[in-house]
Order: structure tokens, then sequence, then C-alpha cells
């Protein structure tokens, strides 16, 4: 699939609908790595990580110490820390909501991220109660910000070929795909307040049959294009080089 295939399509869609690509962010996949593994660009989503969620806890185990003074400093900074991988656990939820209707392969690579973030969450409330180990609580907190932040912050496997430019075109195709769900969305919800018999109603089924027909072409081709420039999963990124 030509990169000058996927620019003029581009263009075309935002002449037709600029609001797609207006105030509609993404909230995954903001660096893309070629390959599985780069140093450079790795350190970026670690390095935003430290810098939010680190002095956060710090800050709000301080708050919980003081509020409930007969808490250890321990307790504190657990209640504190479990109180940022339920907020995370909540994000990445919504997040992945987002990339179930705008990616299907990183869909697929990345739909049992909640189960892990489940697991690290109650692994820190048995560690509270029973255990009690600064070291595990803080290597949990490590594994909680994986899988909650850095995890979606980027996105490996692109070919090494592959161009910065066919990456940005990625992420826009990704977010035509989830305006048009959206839309879709809001459609359905307006359709339950008129009557079938209504004329409004029939207008609003066609609006919903020409978004609902704009997101499966463009969730597709979105696909497709991945095939071009990335490796799905590793499987197939380790049979290409190997």
């Amino acid at each position: 699939m030509p990169p000058t295939q996927v620019t003029l399509l581009l263009q075309q869609l935002k002449r037709q609908y600029p609001t797609a690509f207006k105030g509609n962010y993404l909230f995954y996949s903001q660096i893309k790595i070629r390959g599985i593994w780069d140093k450079a660009k790795l350190l970026i989503p670690w390095a935003s990580a430290a810098m939010i969620f680190v002095p956060i806890s710090l800050m709000l185990g301080d708050l919980v110490q003081q509020s409930f003074v007969q808490i250890s400093e321990f307790q504190a900074q657990s209640y504190a820390i479990l109180a940022i991988l339920l907020f995370l656990m909540l994000s990445l939820t919504l997040i992945l909501y987002q990339i179930q209707h705008s990616s299907y392969s990183l869909y697929q690579l990345l739909r049992h991220t909640p189960i892990k973030m489940a697991i690290v969450i109650l692994m820190q409330a048995l560690n509270l109660v029973f255990i009690q180990s600064s070291l595990l609580m803080w290597s949990l907190f490590f594994f909680g910000v994986s899988f909650g932040f850095v995890r979606f912050y980027r996105e490996n496997l692109f070919k090494e070929n592959s161009k910065n430019t066919e990456h940005y075109q990625l992420q826009q195709l990704r977010k035509i795909c989830f305006w048009a769900y959206k839309q879709t969305c809001l459609i359905r919800l307006k359709l339950r307040f008129y009557s079938s018999h209504d004329p409004r109603y029939a207008e609003l089924k066609q609006q919903l049959n020409h978004y609902a027909g704009l997101y499966t072409r463009r969730l597709k081709y979105e696909h497709q294009y991945c095939k071009t420039i990335k490796h799905l999963d590793v499987d197939s990124y380790l049979d290409e080089n190997s």
C-alpha cells in the first residue's frame, strides 16, 4: 500500500470530515518504535512515568499519613500506590476502548492488559495486608506503571524500513476510525428519542448507515496499512528477522 495513496485518502477525509481530526485525541501510541527495542525511545515513556507517578505517590503517601496518624509509613505509601494503580486501571480501560475501535491488530496485542493490571493490584493489596515488604511494594508499582502507562505510551514492532510519515498517517487513520465509531454511538442514542414513524428517524438511520460503513471501511484499511508498515505480533517479527 503506497504512502501516496494513503496521503490522498487522508486529504479527502480531512476535506469531508474536518472535525474528525480536530479535538479527537487518541491516548495511546505517542511514540512509535521500529522493531522490539529502541533504548533511546524507551527511555522517554519511562522518564515521563518516573517524573509523573513517583512524586505523586510520595505526596499521596505523606498526605495519607498526615490524615491517618495511626497507620505506618509503609501502609500510607501502599495506600497511595494502590490509589494510583486503580486510577491507571480505569484509564487503561478507557484507552483500550479507543484502541478496540481504531486498531484491530493493536487491540489483539493489548486486550489482556487489564487482567495483568488486576493481578498487580491484587498482589499489592495482599502485600499491604500480609507480607508488608517495601521491596515488593515498589516492584509491583513498577509493573503497574509498565502495564498502565508505558505499554500504551509507546508502540513497537514497526518495520525497520517504515518512515515517520507512515507512522503519522497510521495514527491519522486511527483517528477517523474512532471518530466514525463515536458518531454511530451518538446517532444510536438520538434514535432512542424518536418514533420509527418520525421523518427525523429515517434521516438519522441514513446517517447511521453512512458512519457505520465509514467506520468499517476505515478500520479494515487501517489493518491493511498496519500489515504494510508493522509486524502484527512478536512471532512475525522474529520469523522475518531470523
